[in-house]
């Protein structure tokens, strides 16, 4: 999920462009939707209008948009953010997270007012402060777990997507087959060990550039160690603790902490379930985002067993 906030440059994210499917049942009808995020309905048309809105405040970016075939990247990119703004919300009430109008104003007035503040960017002056109230929250959401959040996991590595694949599935087995696995891959002399501890605090950078702190205990995730790596980390996540008193962290970021806020919505997402209309590709449930194809997520999210070897 490279991070994803909405507050990107507009073509930067686009280039850079490369949260888990669900059964309809009895809920939202998925007639029109662009998305369905739990019991909320996303309408195309919402994606349709900011898509019209961005083009026509941006003349110059649809010849440029053409030419590089990216005009349906732009919608993708917007259905995405608004995916993620609704698991946010969703979040927010949960964790009973606010900002006020003064936050968002002098926020606003550090970035120069609504016109600089969204120079070259999806959102238009009109909604400035919607995207500095997103990003405040998401912040929010990172401050309140940053120091008070831990995990413990079994690790192990593979060298391709498919070999990642496969490994997260037979992680997903169980504890026992996982066990196994981590072992079988640490005599081969693999990067791999079992009840492996990670706090959030210990590194900030670190937690703003991992899906770990954003997946509940018995969902193993696969994902490349790094954009330009070749290795994949196949993880399974056995226990995630809040501990009551929080630790001193110090220089903490915003732009970091709404990266890892931006990651904790795996959480959110896993719980309220995600479809995502074919029109815009399929979700990537640990990047967080629409991506055109199945074989371009950003890794692998699947549910197993919480119980612990």
């Amino acid at each position: 999920m490279s991070f994803r906030t909405r507050h990107g440059r507009l073509l930067a994210s686009i280039a850079a462009a490369g949260l888990l499917l669900a059964g309809c049942g009895s809920g939202p009808s998925q007639a029109g939707a662009a998305a369905i995020v739990g019991d909320t309905r996303i309408p195309v048309t919402d994606v349709q209008s900011w898509f019209t809105e961005v083009l026509d405040r941006q003349p110059e970016v649809k010849p440029q948009l053409r030419e590089q075939g990216a005009m349906d990247d732009l919608g993708r990119q917007l259905a995405s953010q608004l995916v993620r703004q609704e698991l946010l919300e969703q979040a927010a009430r949960d964790e009973r997270l606010t900002v006020t109008d003064q936050q968002i104003a002098a926020r606003l007035a550090e970035l120069g007012g609504p016109e600089a503040a969204t120079e070259g960017m999806i959102y238009g002056p009109q909604e400035a402060g919607e995207m500095v109230r997103t990003q405040l929250l998401t912040a929010e959401l990172g401050r309140k777990y940053i120091d008070r959040l831990s995990v413990t996991f079994d690790l192990t590595q593979a060298s391709t997507r498919r070999q990642a694949e496969e490994k997260a599935r037979r992680m997903a087995l169980g504890p026992q087959e996982a066990a196994a696995l981590v072992a079988e891959d640490k005599a081969a002399g693999l990067l791999a060990g079992i009840d492996q501890q990670l706090r959030p605090a210990e590194s900030l950078q670190l937690a703003a550039t991992t899906p770990l702190f954003g997946a509940a205990p018995g969902t193993v995730l696969a994902f490349e160690q790094t954009p330009q790596s070749s290795q994949w980390l196949v993880v399974r996540i056995k226990d995630r603790k809040v501990d009551a008193a929080p630790q001193q962290v110090n220089g903490l970021e915003d732009g970091a902490l709404q990266q890892f806020g931006t990651y904790l919505l795996g959480i959110t997402a896993d719980r309220a379930g995600i479809q995502l209309s074919p029109r815009y590709g399929v979700w990537d449930p640990v990047g967080l985002a629409a991506v055109p194809s199945e074989g371009e997520t950003t890794g692998f999210r699947l549910q197993g067993s919480a119980q612990q070897s």
